[in-house]
């Protein structure tokens, strides 16, 4: 399965024919999520193309992804048995600290 995110370019309609695009959008800063796993779903993400980040305090988390990849993950790690959820940043919060959806 190749990881997350890793699509073939794609063609723009509104850009000449001789002209890809790398099929990657811009991203708001409100558009990107964390992900709170479980420690033991590490190599499930890692093998689904994510990079997890480890901390005593906040345990494992794929930090700072779109919204959509966020989702599939999810569903991923949830159809496998891992509970995994997604954590929304609010504005006055920052990245550090995240609230659950």
């Amino acid at each position: 399965m190749p990881p997350l995110g890793r699509g073939p370019a794609v063609i723009d309609a509104d850009a000449p024919e001789h002209v890809e695009t790398s099929g990657k959008e811009e991203v708001q800063m409100a558009d990107l999520v964390d992900i709170a796993i479980p420690a033991g779903a590490q190599a499930t993400a890692e093998a689904l193309g994510l990079k997890v980040q480890r901390s005593v305090l906040s345990g494992a988390r794929v930090r700072q992804i779109p919204r959509d990849e966020a989702e599939l993950a999810v569903a991923y790690l949830r159809e496998w048995g891992f509970a995994a959820r997604i954590l929304e940043h609010t504005p006055e919060q920052g990245p550090d600290t995240a609230r659950a959806a």
